[in-house]
């Protein structure tokens, strides 16, 4: 066994004195997970979250290769055979790494993928996303429900939390990726570039120098491996990164409810005043905070919870 492969046994580490674990539940119901997780914004390891979709269970490189392996994907500027890229995946080392993230929008780009991660979670709904009152352009810049293909040694190329505070959920279809994990609050330690903000600007941040970034040594980490058939919940505003530690296919979607709507507002309008544009700022603000209960009253009607991707 290398100490890749050791890794894995070790599913979390607390790091510079955070917490020792991370949960990990099974059979766990929506009520529970919000009084538990979501409402105190703790990640917790879901064990069957994602039992639903046809694709669990059986969504190793084979099955890709010899249902998909004639999909035509782009990575760093060169089109692949997605089993031209698995191939070289499989292949790689942590030596000698493979390209990565190689991660696809499956609403745009690999649409025949849909049925297969189908039904969305109970967990995550209601999902404001998709709601006529919400303007669809706040999402420009939202990369939601991706499919990551990875191979040994691959690493994510940046920290940060996910755009718009939304809040993140990552399901492991097959290998094993671990995840590094810092709470908010820690942003004065990490770096936060100025221009994008939901990023930090520490330059290999698994590999970090921290006589260049001294304050980084002080920041409070989890490390938790999730495995295949696992999905990763990460609360809005949790910044956290990856890499994986053999051959990784995983899938991961955003969600907006009302929960971290205020944390959403505030995300948009700070993004307008940050680009010098103080009366869309205002705007926005002053609709988006208007429409939130309206919202609330709709989704005590069963609105915003369509287990479709992109239904209402």
């Amino acid at each position: 066994m290398n100490t890749t492969q050791a890794g894995v046994a070790g599913a979390v580490t607390a790091v510079a004195g955070g917490s020792s674990w991370v949960d990990r539940r099974s059979g766990l119901g929506v009520d529970d997970f919000i009084a538990e997780y979501r409402d105190p914004r703790r990640p917790v390891v879901l064990g069957d979250a994602a039992r639903a979709w046809p694709l669990y269970g059986r969504a190793d490189p084979d099955y890709f290769r010899h249902t998909y392996g004639e999909h035509v994907v782009r990575v760093r500027g060169r089109d692949y055979r997605l089993a031209e890229l698995i191939d070289l995946l499989e292949a790689s080392t942590v030596d000698k790494p493979g390209p990565y993230p190689c991660k696809f929008e499956i609403a745009k780009t690999f649409r025949e993928l849909l049925p297969e991660v189908t039904p969305r979670f109970g967990y995550s709904l209601p999902d404001r996303q998709a709601n006529p009152l919400v303007p669809q352009r706040l999402f420009s810049g939202v990369n939601n429900l991706e499919i990551f293909f990875g191979g040994p040694g691959g690493e994510f190329p940046y920290l940060h939390y996910d755009v718009l505070r939304m809040h993140a959920w990552i399901t492991q279809l097959h290998g094993d990726k671990e995840f590094t994990l810092y709470a908010p609050g820690q942003e004065h330690l990490l770096y936060v570039n100025p221009d994008m903000p939901w990023q930090s600007s520490i330059r290999d941040h698994h590999h970090p120098d921290y006589d260049r970034y001294p304050l980084f040594r002080e920041a409070k980490c989890q490390k938790v491996v999730v495995h295949a058939g696992e999905t990763l919940f990460l609360p809005c505003g949790w910044w956290h990164t990856a890499r994986s530690l053999n051959m990784t296919i995983s899938v991961a979607f955003d969600s907006l409810g009302p929960d971290n709507w205020s944390d959403f507002v505030g995300d948009v309008v700070e993004e307008r005043r940050r680009n010098r544009k103080p009366l869309k700022a205002l705007a926005l603000g002053t609709w988006l905070r208007a429409i939130g209960p309206l919202l609330t009253l709709q989704e005590l009607g069963g609105a915003n919870r369509g287990t479709r991707w992109g239904a209402r």
